[in-house]
């Protein structure tokens, strides 16, 4: 009887791939950067967040719709958390909005 086995190169591709989606959530260097991986990771991952270029406004109004489901934190640390969202993953300055 013939069994199938995956093959080296198959199972490379899908560790590369898992190494490479774990390499694109890391956050950028910035105040608060571990505060913000560790308060969005104890619900979510952080891909979308990584990839979000949103304005303070918009970061402000998401961090109230975590909070409707269920984020817990000091008003000190989203202050925090919001200043290091808008500051690492906001518009550049003369970027077009």
């Amino acid at each position: 009887m013939l069994r199938a086995r995956p093959s080296s190169g198959a199972l490379g591709a899908v560790f590369f791939m898992l190494g490479a989606a774990a390499q694109a959530a890391e956050l950028p260097p910035g105040p608060n950067r571990e505060l913000v991986n560790r308060t969005c990771q104890a619900c979510h991952n952080l891909d979308a967040v990584v990839a979000s270029n949103e304005t303070r406004e918009t970061w402000n109004t998401l961090l109230e719709s975590m909070t409707s489901y269920g984020l817990r934190v000091s008003p000190e640390d989203r202050a925090k958390i919001l200043d290091y969202l808008a500051t690492a993953l906001g518009p550049k300055p003369g970027s077009a909005p």
